[in-house]
């Protein structure tokens, strides 16, 4: 997907994932109002997920019961699937895109340089897509993004293995499943080579909403941890793949429901009280 300094006229929905599938659910039905309400056109993919056929009759289920009965699902469980005028056809029409969870770098490997990115980047430019993911349909979103890691791992390069992703956010590592999984070590091993970029950790059931030049909001039951990486030390280039980093000055904001944050200005916003 090509960067550009015009401002996209689409959306962002990033989910941490594990969101709530009952009546109690509130992420969804954020998407669906998004993305227009009754009128919403959204296009589940499953791209990420090893078993789509588990996964995608769980969100038909779901968006329908919310009132949001124009769907299209697919698997795109290959290259050739994102080159199907079928897919392209709904993505043409389409309101919002929904990436499943799964894992991220399967996404990126059937997704990114096909018509369906170029087509997708295209709308979310010019044409106010929404585009909306969970877990790993979300953390692709980021332009650096978090091939794989060690379950249990330190702040070592060995234990962090980095790609590309879609780059819907410049600059910016999204982590998924953060404060349950324990994973800031992932962001700050990114840092500690990359001192540009700026992370967002978000929490299972949880959500951040970004809108053209406005700060971000957060919906759900946890909250976003942004990691501001332009840290003061780093030994990155000395240290051996296995060492332990040496890393000083990394900025932390946590920001829940009510709060928000300004990417562009990497500021922390209070709610206004009366």
């Amino acid at each position: 997907m090509p960067y550009t300094d015009r401002q996209p006229t689409g959306e962002l929905l990033l989910m941490g994932g594990n969101e709530r599938m009952d009546e109690r659910g509130e992420l969804l039905a954020q998407l669906i109002r998004m993305a227009g309400g009754r009128d919403a056109r959204i296009l589940v993919c499953a791209a990420a997920s090893r078993y789509p056929e588990e996964v995608l009759p769980d969100y038909d289920e779901r968006f329908r019961e919310l009132g949001a009965d124009r769907l299209a699902l697919f698997a795109l469980e290959d290259r050739h699937a994102s080159e199907d005028p079928e897919v392209l056809e709904k993505l043409e029409t389409a309101t919002a895109v929904f990436f499943t969870g799964g894992d991220q770098f399967r996404l990126t490997s059937i997704v990114a340089g096909t018509e369906f990115s170029r087509l997708m980047w295209n709308r979310f430019l010019n044409d106010h897509l929404v585009v909306a993911g969970t877990s790993a349909g979300a953390t692709a979103m980021g332009s650096t993004m978090i091939a794989s890691s060690k379950s249990h791992g330190r702040v070592r390069l060995a234990d962090v293995n980095v790609g590309m992703g879609l780059g819907y956010l410049p600059d910016t590592v999204i982590d998924s499943h953060f404060n349950e999984r324990s994973r800031i070590n992932r962001l700050l091993t990114i840092f500690a080579q990359n001192s540009q970029i700026l992370g967002l950790g978000i929490d299972e059931n949880t959500a951040l909403r970004i809108r053209p030049g406005e700060p971000f909001d957060v919906y759900g039951t946890g909250a976003v941890t942004v990691l501001d990486g332009r840290v003061s030390y780093s030994n990155a280039a000395e240290a051996a793949a296995t060492q332990v980093m040496a890393l000083s000055g990394v900025t932390v904001h946590v920001v829940p429901r009510g709060f928000r944050f300004d990417i562009d200005r990497r500021a922390f916003l209070v709610p206004a009280h009366d």
